[in-house]
């Protein structure tokens, strides 16, 4: 008897923890098969809209990182995973020709205030390694040609087809060139009480643009989860975005930072020549402070830089990845 007493206050303790854990969708690919239509996982969707597709003119499938893709193009151009991990979501210029219009869709889910959806991306042309320059071939340059640039478009749905589609939320845009995986995190709260699905839509005119695209370590669920962590209840007095540590650090340092009123908040990453590396937190949020636990290992050695905005508060701070 007091040994089940002594659970069930166990559990009492722990249920705010265990509330705080909801995730509707946490998707690595890694189990995904490798042959379409299996490659995508269960209760996934592909819709392809430009009618393309076939031999040589794959669209979004899971596919391993470290392969030539497509068959036969450069053999630098290989397929990627966040974090070095075994296999991403992806897609080409080679879905369609002169345009692809490929859609995918998550499962459907009930989402509730809080929810949040996560994912990591890189798309268009991606920083490469040094060894390329030593083969007389550009950094970002594989053909002789300028970078290519490539754009995906998230919206929300209630089902998995393109005629359903409730909102956008962002079309994303590659940068020119020296891409890494992306960190992008969008609140799901104004469809509280909703049952809908996250579509990516590779929708490009591959005759001028158009390179790769992978999404990896796709989440939905309350935002707690993602690596922001309250730390403080009171309403600080001031706005403020204090130095990382440890610092210098590998890979993960803590990011404390403070905000004064409630409102939309940005924690961007930038790297040495002001390129943007990824983004920490892009939101709505509570008054506060907070804790942000930032894995680098997806990205090289060196000086970055991140910034924090709120409202008309900005601030940018230096910290250093060593190796």
């Amino acid at each position: 008897m007091n040994k089940l007493f002594s659970i069930v206050i166990l559990l009492f303790l722990l249920s705010p923890f265990l509330y705080s854990q909801r995730i509707l969708l946490d998707e690595n690919f890694e189990n995904s098969g490798l042959t379409p239509p299996d490659s995508l996982p269960n209760n996934w969707a592909a819709v392809n809209q430009d009618n393309g597709g076939g031999a040589g003119r794959e669209t979004w499938e899971c596919r391993d990182s470290g392969v030539v893709y497509p068959a036969g193009s450069n053999v630098l151009y290989k397929t990627m995973a966040y974090n070095n991990s075994k296999r991403s979501l992806t897609i080409g210029w080679v879905a369609g020709d002169p345009v692809a219009d490929d859609w995918v869709f998550t499962p459907t889910m009930p989402i509730q205030t809080g929810d949040s959806l996560i994912f990591y991306m890189i798309l268009g042309s991606p920083i490469l390694p040094e060894s390329v320059g030593d083969m007389g071939i550009g950094k970002n340059n594989l053909d002789g040609g300028p970078p290519y640039i490539d754009t995906m478009q998230v919206w929300v749905c209630v089902d998995q087809d393109p005629a359903a589609v409730v909102m956008k939320l962002q079309t994303i845009r590659s940068l020119d060139s020296n891409n890494v995986f992306t960190r992008y995190a969008f609140d799901l709260s104004a469809f509280n009480g909703q049952t809908v699905c996250i579509a990516f839509r590779y929708f490009m005119n591959t005759t001028a643009d158009g390179l790769l695209c992978y999404i990896d370590n796709v989440f939905v669920g309350n935002h707690s989860t993602i690596g922001i962590q309250q730390i403080g209840t009171e309403v600080p007095n001031n706005f403020e975005l204090k130095q990382n540590y440890p610092n210098p650090f590998n890979p993960v340092t803590n990011i404390e930072f403070s905000i004064v009123k409630s409102g939309f908040v940005n924690l961007v990453i930038f790297n040495a020549i002001g390129q943007q590396v990824t983004t920490l937190v892009n939101q709505d949020m509570k008054a506060g402070s907070y804790k942000y636990d930032f894995n680098a290992s997806g990205l090289p050695s060196g000086t970055y830089y991140y910034r924090l905005t709120s409202g008309d508060f900005t601030q940018t701070n230096k910290m250093i990845l060593v190796k």
